[in-house]
């Protein structure tokens, strides 16, 4: 060791800690110290004298490494022989960035490859001298080995930052590696991408399977998508059946494009589950940081709103954020914030459209239709609205509100002795789990002295299959008090027949995509189907769309005649639907 350059060291290093001069104790005995604590901690004394070219560092390096501190001429020498390739760029840059004055103090920790070919953390600090118009000319601090610290941390952070299922890093995990990683692309001007990966209909595994197959599926689906990631990037799960994979750098956006090419391509094999053999598909959204952002939660809502723009397309792909989608997820937002007032603006209102029974042309129900004329937006389509309504949960607002006006409506026209068998309202999924959803149905009936005969709810057929046994069962009881419930758009969802046989249900509404190509064999084949099992069963049935004279006829010919369409009437206001009543 050379004791001369120790010495040094050692007085810069006391002099930013105390006063020499003020101390009662032995300068020599001082130093003696400092030195024996530094020996006895495995902490190894370094100088780089960048303008004469000179590299010192003390004997405990060669006992962290196995490494002669011969062996290396710079501190640029000692990292590039010694880092592993994965964070030798990273311990470079940390070095860089302190020489060229960005940052204010040396630290850099980075594994490394001993001698004996272990591997092994070790934690750089240091401070530099500067001479005028010549920025820092020597750097000098401490090396000390930090492996034992780093399994620790690995060890709480495999707990808290591993999803148990997977064994994936999770969403905290992803949170901290995005932000460094965001920060340190913007320093270095260079370009990563975050993409978001979702599964397609992986509740109806849950639902037809169970959750262990579900499980099982993620299990599988996560060692997938590892296999097709590891060259390009990390991958985490973030939730229930969502996924992210950050790619770090990206030199070209067809690389990313044949990352994803991959997964699909993998996704077209069966997967096999214990002896069941799955066909799953996934849709994806990228984002590339910092093009599209520099801002993490805009990079997160961007790859996801990409996503979901590849669900719109058909599912099965992938889609990169650009600004028209920006623009559509602005608008998404000021949706979403409109919505929260727009009761209270009084902005909503309901137009009622006719159900004709067409063997008498005589109107015998109406189907109330939610409308929002918004003072910001003007006119928002219910399929734009409700959708973002039912996700931010004040659709259930909206539809007690809806329920409470068609009440108040019924109870009216009943008072003026207006004849109709009752009013259909759509009811979402998110209100039926409400736990007090019947209850409520039959309070604001009561409180509007109205008969619950008077009243039919529409819901989806996947909404009906996805209920629990106890909100079946609240479907029952409400049949039984003479409600009438009713599936919307029959035939597009699950369409399985055995559950018209268990679900509660009153009233079938054939689809209007059926009726739009009726003139085609299998469509009418499936049309008769359905009004052959619905007499069986005793169920009432509408045709939904009927829009021209052909298509009535032919309904008429198979045996349904209650019809609702623009062929009769488009959805009218309050004012029309009584002058129809009276004209009836």
């Amino acid at each position: 060791m050379k004791d001369n350059q120790m010495n040094l060291f050692l007085r810069r290093a006391k002099k930013s800690v105390m006063e020499i001069e003020k101390s009662d104790l032995d300068y020599e005995e001082i130093l003696k110290k400092y030195k024996q604590a530094i020996d006895e901690a495995n902490i190894a004394v370094w100088e780089w004298n960048i303008k004469e070219d000179s590299f010192f560092i003390s004997d405990a390096w060669e006992e962290i490494t196995g490494y002669n501190s011969k062996d290396f001429s710079s501190l640029i020498d000692c990292i590039e022989k010694v880092a592993i390739s994965k964070d030798r760029e990273d311990a470079l840059t940390d070095l860089n960035f302190f020489v060229a004055d960005k940052v204010t103090l040396y630290v850099s920790e980075f594994r490394i490859i001993t001698k004996d070919n272990k591997l092994k953390w070790v934690l750089f600090k240091g401070n530099g001298i500067k001479e005028k118009d010549e920025g820092v000319t020597r750097i000098f601090g401490l090396v000390n080995d930090i492996t034992e610290e780093k399994e620790r941390e690995k060890g709480i952070a495999d707990n808290l930052y591993h999803d148990s299922l997977t064994n994936l890093p999770n969403r905290d995990m992803f949170l901290m590696d995005i932000k460094n990683i965001l920060d340190k692309n913007i320093q270095l001007n260079q370009e990563g991408a975050i993409i978001f990966i979702d599964l397609d209909n992986f509740k109806s595994i849950n639902d037809t399977l169970g959750h262990d197959y579900g499980d099982l599926m993620l299990k599988v689906f996560s060692q997938l998508l590892h296999v097709c990631i590891k060259d390009y990037g990390k991958l985490y799960r973030v939730g229930g059946d969502e996924f992210i994979v950050i790619i770090e750098r990206i030199n070209s956006i067809e690389k990313v494009k044949e990352m994803c090419n991959t997964i699909l391509k993998y996704c077209k094999n069966p997967f096999e589950l214990n002896e069941n053999h799955l066909y799953i598909t996934t849709s994806m959204g990228i984002s590339i940081f910092p093009r599209d952002s520099n801002n993490m939660n805009d990079l997160l809502k961007f790859a996801d709103l990409a996503m979901y723009k590849s669900k719109a397309d058909g599912k099965n792909t992938y889609t990169f954020f650009e600004q028209a989608l920006s623009r559509l997820y602005t608008r998404r937002i000021i949706i979403e914030n409109e919505l929260k007032e727009a009761i209270k603006k009084n902005e909503f209102s309901i137009v009622y459209q006719p159900q004709i029974d067409a063997l008498n042309n005589k109107v015998v129900a109406f189907e109330a239709l939610l409308r929002w004329n918004s003072k910001k937006l003007g006119f928002v389509s219910p399929a734009e609205f409700i959708p973002i309504a039912e996700r931010i949960g004040i659709i259930v607002d909206i539809g007690d509100w809806v329920f409470e006006k068609a009440c108040r409506k019924i109870r009216e026209l009943k008072e003026r002795k207006y004849e109709f068998n009752n009013i259909c309202i759509n009811v979402s999924p998110v209100q039926i789990k409400e736990r007090d959803f019947k209850d409520k149905i039959i309070r604001t009936c009561e409180e509007n002295k109205i008969h619950l005969s008077l009243i039919e709810i529409e819901i989806t057929e996947s909404t009906l299959i996805e209920l629990d046994d106890e909100k079946i069962a609240d479907l029952h009881e409400l049949i039984k008090k003479g409600i009438n419930i009713s599936i919307d758009d029959f035939g597009t969802g699950y369409s399985s027949l055995s559950y018209l046989t268990i679900l509660p249900i009153n009233t079938l509404k054939i689809d209007k995509s059926f009726i739009d190509n009726i003139g085609n064999d299998k469509n009418r084949a499936v049309i008769e189907c359905i009004l052959s099992l619905s007499k069986s069963l005793k169920y009432k049935v509408i045709a939904e769309g009927v829009e021209v004279k052909e298509q009535l006829n032919e309904l008429m010919n198979l045996g349904c005649n209650i019809i609702q369409g623009y062929y009769f009437s488009k959805p009218v206001c309050e004012e029309e639907l009584e002058k129809m009543l009276k004209n009836d």
